[in-house]
């Protein structure tokens, strides 16, 4: 576990040296009161117990009770306020690396692990600094000590005490066995009942049309079953080890006992060190008992320090050097093939080039390849094989960071922050000043609906947007991406969520943003690109033409019958 630390907090963990070495004084300065009752002991058992002693005694104690105050105040703060401070930068660092993963990770993750790890393991882990790291370095510390006073004392005695410490060691091992493979099967539980949650909040609207809410909703009601029952579980399965280890604890005073009395007897040991010895068992008792408790607790908590490792573990998009953005925009994919799923081809040797400044509309079916496409410009997945190329350049070459940068993308599904119209549009260039914001909104058609909310651009648009429209976040996704004013445009179904009133006002909108720019637009509304400059029809993950909308109507393909099939439908009547 202290190897898991270390890697979790890297030279951070220098800054806990101090809390640290208060907290292995404090150990130290509570023998004083064991040294105490030892002189006191001894006092009465030859009759020179007196008032300046009792005084002396009371000083030394109430020194020793102030000293320990001060230990523990300052060292316990400075673990709460490090701890705290470490955790904050790692949920800084961890939200980081997450960003920069392939979206594979995210797809065979569900909502409930990512929140997990991101909320329930990385709280579990400050636990460990704040709480339980230095609890348990005492206990260590104390442990080890006092067993070397024993061998001081009296070897003989000493290796019986011995005994019991390590018969208790091989009870903690078999029990941190057992919390581990329960504690695994809980939080997989903890994971499952977040991702339920989570489920039922966001999808509440269907299941009240469903009358699938409360007790009817089955999935969520039996994971917090889950829950239950594996708490339990957990809970049952350290108890008998703890039973068992605190039994030995107590067993080693009175066993130590009979075998000093013999030792007594046979006149081997003097009465003073049977009284130290006696003293020392029962310290180590305490301390031994204490430790149990804390490393189950101890051990629990590890495993979210081990789910943060595998987390950090994650390969992060790699990029070959800091190289510079390119200075052309003009697209080419070159013999890309690509699978999500190994054996599972999405695409198959696509090559096209889409030229700067051009527009390249992807059209076909559901499940042909359209958006994956895009999400490999964008680099949120790497091809298979093959290469794709940007301005001659290949991808895989430049900073992923830089190379979004360029990008603007309008999705079809829109996510909103849980924060003003105004941030919500600044998010396309964090650096612009409210005239460019105001100024994306009417571009985009959307100033009108903003003015008429109660506080205009302040107004806040809940979380993922749930006080808009689809129409409205769609326009907004448009202003985000018209302030972005990026060389290079995506767009996935942009005209999907709006009405008849607003598309053609948005394809004004959507030709003021692509003018003069690279862009790749994915439609199934076959009207809105015959001004593209190339189509490209993909059929199961491959390219079954391309051209011009006139020159794909001449060759009577795929193409040509997708626009009959349109037509014919516009003739159905209900």
């Amino acid at each position: 576990m202290i190897g898991t630390i270390r890697l979790l907090l890297g030279k951070d963990i220098r800054r806990l040296w101090p809390p640290i070495g208060l907290m292995m004084l404090d150990a130290l300065i509570s023998m004083v009161f064991y040294g105490v009752l030892y002189l006191l002991i001894l006092d009465l058992m030859n009759a020179t117990f007196s008032l300046h002693k009792l005084g002396l005694y009371t000083l030394v104690l109430l020194a020793a009770f102030l000293l320990r105050c001060a230990a523990t105040a300052t060292g316990y703060t400075m673990y709460h306020v490090l701890g705290s401070d470490i955790i904050k930068t790692m949920r800084l660092n961890l939200g980081n690396h997450l960003k920069n993963l392939y979206l594979g990770y995210f797809d065979k993750n569900s909502m409930g692990h990512l929140l997990g790890v991101m909320t329930h393991d990385v709280a579990d882990f400050e636990r460990v600094i704040t709480h339980y790291m230095g609890d348990l370095i005492k206990a260590v510390f104390l442990s080890v000590y006092l067993v070397a006073v024993a061998f001081w004392i009296d070897y003989r005695l000493a290796l019986v005490q011995l005994t019991f410490i390590l018969g208790g060691l091989l009870i903690l091992w078999a029990a941190s066995r057992v919390v581990t493979r329960l504690g695994i099967r809980k939080r997989r539980v903890i994971g499952q009942v977040v991702s339920r949650i989570v489920e039922y909040i966001s999808g509440i609207r269907v299941f009240k049309a469903f009358n699938q809410t409360g007790s009817r909703f089955q999935r969520l009601e039996q994971s917090f079953r889950s829950f239950k029952r594996e708490s339990i579980i957990l809970e049952a399965g350290i108890a008998p080890f703890v039973m068992v280890f605190a039994i030995l604890a107590d067993l080693g005073f009175p066993l130590v006992m009979i075998s000093g009395a013999g030792l007594l007897l046979e006149q081997t040991l003097t009465k003073e060190l049977f009284v130290i010895f006696l003293i020392q068992s029962l310290a180590l008792s305490n301390v031994l008992k204490a430790f149990s408790g804390q490393y189950h607790e101890f051990r629990y908590f590890e495993l979210a320090a081990r789910r943060l490792v595998d987390t950090y573990a994650r390969p992060e998009i790699g990029f070959a050097a800091e190289a510079l953005p390119p200075e052309r925009y003009d697209i080419e994919f070159r013999d890309v093939s690509f699978a999500y799923e190994p054996g599972t081809p999405v695409l198959k040797n696509i090559r096209f080039v889409a030229k700067e400044g051009t527009t390249t509309a992807l059209v076909g079916s559901s499940g042909s390849g359209k958006t994956t496409v895009t999400s490999l410009i964008a680099r949120f997945w790497d091809v298979t094989s093959g290469r794709i190329f940007i301005g001659g350049r290949d991808i895989r070459d430049l900073n992923p960071d830089r190379l979004l940068a360029k990008i603007s993308m309008v999705f079809q599904d829109v996510y909103l922050l849980n924060d003003t119209i105004y941030n919500n549009i600044k998010i396309g260039a964090p650096d612009a000043g409210r005239e460019e914001v105001i100024r994306a909104a009417e571009l985009a058609h959307c100033r009108q609906f903003i003015e008429k909310l109660p506080g205009g651009f302040d107004t806040l648009v809940g979380e993922g947007g749930s006080t808009l429209s689809g129409g409205e976040k769609q326009r907004l996704s448009i202003a985000r991406a018209i302030i972005k004013n990026a060389p290079i445009v995506l767009l996935d179904e942009a005209t999907a969520s709006l009405d008849a009133d607003n598309e053609h006002e948005i394809h004004r909108s959507l030709q003021q943003l692509t003018t003069g720019k690279t862009v790749v637009v994915i439609a199934h509304r076959l009207n809105t690109i015959r001004d593209a400059d190339q189509i490209i029809v993909l059929e199961e993950g491959g390219i079954a033409e391309k051209g011009s909308h006139r020159e794909l109507l001449a060759g009577g393909g795929a193409y040509c019958r997708m626009v009959g099939t349109l037509a014919a439908a516009k003739s159905w009547k209900i």
